[in-house]
């Protein structure tokens, strides 16, 4: 199975991705991080909306060096027609939504990118 994604005009990568919590579930375009090795980041108006179960506190690096405490939550996460995945979610005061490597890597996904026509490809292993 494949999940059909864009590369915006500043040339991120945005994947449609399911999200939910104990309140809800939500659509969104998430951005597929290759930096972040965490499994998805959700903007705290997104987070609080959804319910998600506060379940511990991690010690992080972030991209520019600085390390600092983040809270993490648990809630789920379904790409196309996949088996939903119960994740670590990390909550950000940013606008975007981060789909990291970890969430990749649990379900065995492969991606390629054509920028010319500015497209991403996740190919999932079939069930």
């Amino acid at each position: 199975m494949t999940v059909e994604g864009r590369i915006d005009e500043e040339l991120r990568m945005k994947v449609p991705v399911k999200v939910g919590g104990l309140r809800g579930v939500t659509e969104l375009e998430a951005v597929l991080d290759t930096g972040f090795n965490g499994a998805l980041c959700l903007p705290a108006s997104i987070a609080v909306a959804l319910g998600l179960v506060l379940i511990d506190l991690d010690i992080v690096e972030l991209a520019d060096g600085r390390i600092q405490p983040e809270l993490v939550f648990e809630g789920w996460v379904q790409m196309g027609e996949a088996t939903e995945q119960t994740v670590d979610i990390l909550v950000t005061y940013g606008e975007d939504a981060l789909l990291g490597m970890a969430l990749l890597s649990l379900i065995g996904a492969s991606i390629s990118a054509d920028l010319t026509r500015r497209t991403v490809q996740v190919t999932l292993p079939s069930s």
